[in-house]
């Protein structure tokens, strides 16, 4: 039996796949084969089919990180066995993604996903919701008062907003255009700043100064990383997790220097690697928690659905504009 899947040969960008038929997958014992409902087109993923996404993995791949389906097989054990029949969400980074009809995944590590979360959510359930609880958690426990996110209107600023609006912490949303200052605001959000306009930074030093926020999570990095490090208060801490500008961050060293801002960096993936007791204690709670909230603070919205077929038609122009929504790829379609 075969199945459709995207595959990439080249670095070259999310629309330089091709669909190919492959042998449908037999899953091994303690593993569980998975028919994709619908996998997100996420920022990591479009760095991944650029190779420039952690270590570029040997070619050819099917891209696509995380997703949801249904599972039709076990390869034997207590926990693949019963897993069969239900919609469970996932995530891999093999290199044999969720761009395929069907997807291989250890039955540890997948979650079943309750009734009421949508596919779009459940197949979102790991990358956003678990990078937006781990960016929150300095300001949830009391290290920062508040914090700054650079990509306010991006779905996981969405979602920062509503864990802030839920533990009370002040956050200051960034966005590059007017017309999402009144939309994020519309959507719950208290501090809502455009940094197309020529007061912002003005506008960014009063406002973290009065908020105390000394915490960034920049999605953006190129020139925004270092107006943060220019703004926030002295002492302050910004975390790079992306590279939506697609630029090389750029800090005054006289911030660090002098203000003694400190610059680092955030990776999910080195969330799961800790593999001790403990750092799987962690791991289990971190995935607990964002279960509980997939229909409500961590829920994902769609843009636009798309074949396996039309990806390399249709991503290019969709991800032209990423506030509207998540691009879901639906190979069964």
């Amino acid at each position: 039996m075969n199945m459709r899947v995207a595959l990439l040969e080249a670095f070259s960008g999310p629309a330089a796949v091709r669909v190919v038929e492959r042998p449908v997958p037999e899953p091994r014992r303690g593993e569980i084969l998975v028919k994709v409902i619908c996998s997100p087109v996420n920022p990591s993923d479009v760095l991944y089919c650029s190779g420039v996404y952690g270590s570029p993995p040997p070619l050819p791949v099917v891209p696509g990180f995380e997703g949801c389906g249904m599972v039709v097989k076990s390869g034997g054990g207590l926990i693949a066995n019963r897993l069969v029949g239900k919609r469970v969400a996932g995530a891999v980074q093999s290199g044999q993604g969720f761009w395929a009809e069907y997807v291989i995944l250890k039955a540890v590590e997948a979650l079943p996903v309750p009734a009421q979360v949508s596919d779009e959510s459940a197949a979102s359930a790991f990358v956003n919701p678990l990078t937006a609880l781990s960016l929150a958690r300095p300001v949830i426990k009391g290290t920062h008062r508040g914090m700054i996110h650079s990509a306010g209107a991006s779905q996981l600023g969405r979602m920062l907003i509503r864990v802030a609006r839920r533990h009370g912490f002040p956050l200051i949303n960034i966005v590059h255009r007017a017309a999402l200052v009144a939309e994020l605001k519309a959507a719950g959000a208290a501090h809502v700043l455009d940094s197309s306009r020529a007061e912002f930074a003005e506008s960014l030093t009063a406002l973290a100064r009065d908020l105390r926020a000394t915490w960034a999570a920049d999605a953006v990095a190129g020139s925004m990383t270092g107006s943060l490090a220019s703004c926030m208060p002295e002492g302050s801490t910004i975390a790079v997790y992306g590279v939506l500008s697609g630029m090389e961050s750029v800090v005054n060293p006289g911030d660090l220097i002098f203000r003694g801002q400190t610059v680092t960096g955030y990776w999910l993936a080195r969330e799961f690697k800790d593999r001790s007791p403990l750092g799987l204690l962690r791991s289990m709670r971190l995935l607990r928690r964002a279960s509980h909230l997939l229909d409500s603070d961590l829920q994902s919205t769609a843009q636009a659905h798309v074949k396996l077929v039309d990806i390399a038609a249709m991503l290019p122009e969709l991800l032209k504009s990423t506030s509207k929504g998540k691009i879901y790829i639906r190979p069964a379609d």
